[in-house]
């Protein structure tokens, strides 16, 4: 389903070095955001639809939430995440860049965009200081294959961009670690057997390393508070990990989960369900804590904010 979207979009491409020391300013920047998102006022959470070409809106009180308002005018608006300050990035696949808006009481206010020409972006991470943003590529106009636009020093355009091995991909999830690692999940379109992979590259640079592979399907992947790793196999559910390794099916009884975020301080992990749910999810249990019928079709992004 998820390459029908890269067609809906397209028919119509390394961080530097953390030093000890700013690995140990960076932790402590992290957590001063996280104490401050405590008292975020206008807890929201985004949805996006690519099909409707909008987003949506909704209003949140712990794992409730109810219709604000709906974004419109969008082009094939996929994978999403928002920082602790409430910043959205939402991938804008028809138009090849990537929205940022401000949450505020009266709704998202746009703030700029990134461009990420000749590519498909589908879905995208950033870290809490926004000098690192990380977009999944579908695939490519250009070259076929997808890859990953690594965007530094809050520049509006790729400082770099990975790909990874010779076969054609489909890009899905992208995530950053707390050591400024990049992670990506595909599907292999060469080989449809193989299925879907996770990537790891170091400092978001190089040509990555196998992390996981055999996935019936790739989905979003996450990173928890603690360093733990979560990803999607939309043929299986959401897969929770002991850091990297020792990974085993955390949470079932979804439709098609394509992308999933946590809220602050990983109180729910949201995800999107492409059958027409939003689902709050125990980060503890793995249970669905609360599943929301989706006002405005399918949603294959999701990003509550603040996020973590």
């Amino acid at each position: 389903m998820l390459s029908a979207i890269a067609c809906l979009a397209g028919c119509m491409a390394g961080a530097p070095a953390v030093a000890p020391q700013r690995a140990i300013d960076s932790l402590r920047f992290h957590e001063a955001i996280r104490r401050d998102a405590q008292h975020y006022e206008d807890d929201v959470v985004y949805s996006s639809q690519p099909y409707n070409n909008d987003a949506t809106v909704y209003k949140r009180k712990g794992h409730s939430i109810t219709l604000f308002q709906t974004l419109t005018g969008l082009a094939a608006p996929q994978g999403a995440v928002a920082t602790p300050q409430g910043l959205w990035y939402l991938t804008n696949s028809g138009k090849s860049n990537v929205l940022i808006y401000r949450t505020t009481k009266k709704g998202p206010r746009y703030v700029r965009s990134l461009t990420d020409s000749g590519e498909i972006p589908v879905n995208v991470d950033v870290t809490s200081d926004q000098k690192l943003v990380a977009v999944s590529n579908g695939t490519s106009p250009t070259s076929g294959t997808g890859s990953v636009s690594v965007y530094l020093n809050r520049a509006s355009e790729p400082s770099r961009v990975l790909t990874y091995g010779h076969d054609l991909l489909q890009g899905q999830g992208v995530a950053i670690d707390a050591q400024g690692n990049c992670f990506w999940s595909f599907n292999d379109l060469t080989q449809p057997s193989a299925g879907g992979s996770i990537v790891k590259f170091d400092q978001c640079s190089g040509t990555g390393t196998l992390l996981k592979s055999g996935l019936t399907s790739a989905g979003g992947i996450v990173f928890d508070r603690l360093g733990a790793l979560y990803y999607i196999d939309e043929g299986r559910g959401i897969y929770k990990c002991d850091k990297l390794a020792h990974c085993s099916l955390f949470a079932t009884g979804f439709g098609l989960p394509v992308n999933m975020n946590f809220d602050a301080q990983d109180k729910n992990l949201w995800v999107a369900d492409a059958t027409g749910y939003i689902d709050a999810v125990d980060p503890k249990s793995g249970q669905i804590k609360s599943e929301t019928i989706s006002i405005d079709g399918d949603p294959y992004g999701i990003a509550p904010a603040p996020g973590d």
